[in-house]
């Protein structure tokens, strides 16, 4: 797969964007935090959820702007539809407690048929960790990528970060007009009350326990399994608008989630 990192990486080195993603003193590697409140009420209430988005990352407005801004105008779409998006939170940041995890980001309507795209995990030596192309046809929604657990490819360590994006490609011949979503993933680990509390949950548990502690990545791939597995399901309906909205990417949640081939 053609590398692209001159092009994106142009501004600066992948070990500058990574270390902008700095903790404080409330991000721990072993993560176990109070459930939080929103407007002094419980997260959790009766027959809903209302999630709350990750706050403890920081990444400077400037740093974002100069590290995560696509070139204006390169979205694929001559129809004026949003633009190809990571769906992470506003910080940019999010966290996972898994060595392989799944990375989320939404492709708008197309003006042509298929499309290619291509999606790359850098860690902070800027070393490659994961590349692989993926085929999409005309069909807009959410989609994921899932990083293959074998030998040959790294789980991912605690406590460092990872540079990830998506480039599809505008123009098979022209690679300055390619389109380009980012954002960077932190593996952490969890509290052993917190892995009891998980034991013991079910799918939409599980989402507002990893929620409740920050862990982003793993809330938004077990709330997008559980309503592939029952796309009629109200409530999990509802409390994807909610946890997509937290992160302010609302106008995204009526969006199909939508399955792709990944290529080795």
């Amino acid at each position: 797969m053609e590398k692209i990192t001159k092009f994106f990486l142009s501004f600066t080195s992948v070990g500058s964007i990574l270390s902008i993603a700095t903790l404080n003193a409330f991000q721990l590697t072993v993560v176990g935090q109070p459930t939080p409140n929103v407007d002094g009420q419980p997260i959790t209430q009766p027959g809903r959820v209302r999630f709350v988005g990750p706050s403890e990352d920081n990444l400077s407005s400037a740093n974002s702007r100069r590290v995560f801004g696509t070139p204006a105008g390169l979205t694929c779409d001559a129809r004026g539809n949003r633009k190809l998006t990571a769906l992470v939170p506003k910080s940019k940041i999010g966290r996972t407690v898994s060595q392989y995890p799944v990375f989320f980001f939404y492709l708008p309507k197309l003006d042509f048929d298929e499309a290619q795209a291509e999606f790359s995990l850098v860690d902070e030596n800027e070393n490659f960790i994961h590349e692989t192309t993926l085929k999409i046809k005309n069909s807009p929604g959410v989609m994921s990528v899932s990083i293959p657990a074998n030998k040959n490819v790294p789980p991912l360590e605690a406590g460092k970060n990872y540079l990830w994006y998506i480039v599809l490609r505008c123009d098979r011949e022209d690679r300055s007009s390619d389109a380009v979503a980012t954002g960077i993933v932190r593996r952490v680990e969890l509290s052993a009350d917190i892995l009891r509390e998980l034991d013991a949950a079910d799918p939409r548990q599980k989402t507002v326990i990893y929620a409740e502690n920050g862990i982003w990545q793993e809330a938004l791939s077990t709330l997008a399994a559980a309503r592939r597995a029952n796309p009629n399901d109200a409530e999990l309906t509802a409390d994807w608008e909610s946890l997509l909205d937290s992160v302010k990417l609302g106008e995204i949640a009526k969006e199909p989630i939508v399955q792709i081939e990944q290529q080795p």
